[in-house]
């Protein structure tokens, strides 16, 4: 049989240990005596005595000021006769020390009868400290009002659609993004409604891929909309799916977004679009003045000093021998001149070609020499080498560029010196890594605030320097540019009526072995150019006679024989019509009237025309011989005419066939 254990703990006493857990507080309020009795829990909430009657006024005073008329009106209709009788109710107390906490209040008054009027008799008020949910509700109200004030000041609105029904929350951002109020129960359809007719099916499908779950959930989509107005915006619409969400019922899938007006971006966007296709276009305009001026240029010097090359190989009277020489020098300074104006225009552009080989720089100075002292010599001055110390036995740069701007400087060294010397200098600086060349001479040197002027393009000191000098003013910019192509740079140092130095500063970035510069080098013990002999056919179509003429010349020399035409088109029609005539060879001018060259050489192509085609332009920017390629040319060569080097060209694709 079981035996029954009796507990000792009384109900009271249980309810107390259940309050006590709950961290509760009581307080039993007697109206009839006008006092209250906290326990330990709600004395410590009210900052009350524990267990001790106090008055309801003593009680009271422990409200916040500012939730002091809401209780009391709670009280008040707890207490009428006709009155709830009970009340729940949250609000703030005070300690002695002026804290705040945050009370849950339920209230239930027990009313008796008396001289046959029911009157409250005893109450009870049960509270919890719900501080800590408030702080943190709080909180959380901070970071959505943050989180609204940052969309509203980014330009963001929010939304989120169910993906089941359609049904939307908007926030205000966008309403005003769509030029719209927001409506009272906003759909999907509603924002859909709103696109640009040309950008709605993307939307549609968008809406329909996150629906049908064949979308990764995130999503990112640019789209006009049409406002009310008739105003078109551009907006990004991007967000994510939360997937089972229970805002929706039934629970579905939620689609969280924000919308941003973007129009101000696509306007920038479209204008840089514009200035780019603007510059894009001012580029081929120039590219194409270049082209022509070039090509205008060069035809007619190329002519000019062919026959003068012809007329020399004719005279043996030294005075006549000087004024054939006279032509030959004034027509290759005018080239240079407009070599100059080419290379400037390739490096603004961007087109400038560098390559990069290993070089001996004391070869390139010997080099220099070799070429400036001719012109050193013709103003009695003398033209001095030196090397402090030992150098690098390689660098790595482009020869071409870098004897481009040494031969330029020394140039300009001697022009403006009349007295005493120029020198080029030649240090390596070993802590620095840098190998330096100083190109030193005695002239009129310039104004220390006029150097800067010196590296911008047809700029020279002062307009004396100009007429008692002459020149285009283009070398230094020249320079300054192509050193910086280089890995280099240029420092100028000057003092008027003293000198100046110009110094081109290498960077040596790589280990290098040091050795002795060595000058020995005699360039003219190089192999001379042996004559070559041809035995080719070639027709030369160009729609100058000069320059057919000093093509046929130098053809004929070497052997070959020649036939002629003025133009592409005659080019076509000769070879279609003297097929028993065949020629080896076609030398083909890139620029003619009637058809050009690359429009007769793809013809030519397309007929099934096999022979090697020469390009012959006056061009030299730094497409010209890919177009020249790409058209279906074999070689390329350029004007003024090389005699020996389109000899070699023709010796060397007629040979090979």
């Amino acid at each position: 049989m079981a035996t029954v254990v009796k507990s000792n703990i009384t109900d009271e006493e249980r309810l107390r240990l259940a309050v006590a857990v709950a961290q509760f507080g009581i307080i039993e309020i007697d109206y009839r005596v006008g006092t209250a009795i906290a326990d330990e829990t709600a004395a410590k909430l009210f900052g009350l005595p524990a267990n001790k009657a106090v008055s309801r006024e003593d009680v009271h005073r422990r409200f916040h000021p500012d939730d002091l008329e809401e209780i009391e009106r709670c009280v008040r209709g707890s207490l009428a006769p006709d009155g709830q009788r009970e009340f729940f109710l949250e609000h703030r107390v005070l300690d002695e020390d002026g804290n705040i906490r945050w009370v849950s209040v339920r209230k239930r008054v027990i009313f008796e009868t008396s001289g046959g009027a029911s009157v409250p008799a005893t109450g009870i008020v049960v509270a919890v400290d719900v501080t800590d949910q408030k702080e943190t509700e709080q909180s959380l109200r901070n970071s959505e009002n943050r989180l609204r004030l940052a969309a509203e000041a980014t330009g963001f609105g929010t939304y989120d659609t169910c993906l089941s029904s359609g049904e939307s929350n908007w926030s205000d951002e966008v309403g005003r993004i769509l030029g719209r109020p927001v409506p009272e129960s906003p759909t999907w359809n509603d924002q859909i409604a709103q696109a640009h007719p040309d950008d709605q099916e993307r939307c549609d499908e968008l809406f329909q891929s996150l629906r049908s779950k064949q979308h990764d959930g995130r999503f990112r989509l640019e789209h006009r909309i049409l406002r009310p107005s008739g105003e078109t915006r551009w907006l990004v619409n991007s967000g994510a799916v939360i997937v089972e969400s229970e805002q929706c019922d039934p629970p579905s899938a939620i689609l969280i977004g924000t919308l941003q007006d973007i129009t101000d971006q696509k306007l920038f966007e479209q204008s840089l679009h514009d200035a780019r296709e603007v510059a894009e276009s001012a580029t081929r305009t120039r590219g194409e003045f270049l082209a022509n001026m070039s090509h205008e240029i060069r035809t007619p010097m190329a002519a000019i000093i062919g026959h003068a090359d012809i007329l020399r190989d004719h005279l043996k009277d030294p005075d006549n021998l000087q004024v054939v020489e006279t032509i030959r020098r004034n027509g290759n300074f005018l080239l240079e001149i407009i070599n100059d104006i080419l290379d400037l225009s390739r490096i603004d552009a961007g087109n400038l070609e560098v390559e990069t080989n290993a070089v001996r720089p004391d070869a390139i100075v010997a080099e220099v020499r070799s070429l400036m002292d001719v012109r050193a010599a013709e103003k009695k001055l003398p033209l001095k080498v030196a090397f402090d110390g030992p150098i690098p036995e390689l660098i790595y740069t482009d020869a071409v560029r870098m004897r481009q701007i040494l031969v330029n400087l020394v140039g300009n060294a001697i022009k403006f010196t009349e007295e005493g010397e120029v020198r080029l200098r030649v240090r390596y600086d070993d802590e620095k890594k840098t190998l330096c060349f100083d190109v030193v001479d005695t002239g009129i040197g310039i104004q220390p605030h006029q150097i800067e002027r010196l590296f911008q393009p047809f700029v020279q000191a002062d307009s004396t320097s100009t007429r008692s000098f002459g020149g285009t003013g283009l070398g230094l910019a020249i320079c300054k540019r192509l050193a910086n192509a280089l890995d280099s740079r240029i420092v100028a140092e000057s003092e008027p009526g003293k000198g100046s130095v110009f110094t081109l500063v290498v960077n040596v970035p790589r280990k290098v072995q040091l050795v002795q510069p060595n000058l020995s080098i005699d360039l003219s013990t190089r192999v001379r150019r042996q004559p070559i002999r041809i035995s080719a056919k070639v027709l030369v179509v160009d729609d100058r006679r000069d320059i057919r003429y000093l093509a046929q010349h130098f053809i004929e020399k070497a052997g070959g024989e020649v036939l002629t035409a003025t133009n592409g088109r005659e080019a076509i029609e000769f070879l279609e019509t003297n097929r028993d005539d065949e020629v080896d060879l076609v030398v083909m001018d890139m620029q003619m009237p009637v058809m050009d060259g690359y429009e007769a050489t793809k013809e030519l192509r397309k007929r099934g025309f096999e022979k090697p085609i020469v390009a012959l332009t006056a061009n030299a920017m730094k497409t010209d011989r890919q177009d020249c390629i790409a058209a279906g040319c074999t070689d390329y060569t350029t004007k003024p005419l090389d005699s020996h080097k389109l000899i070699q060209i023709i010796g060397e694709l007629t040979e090979s066939r």
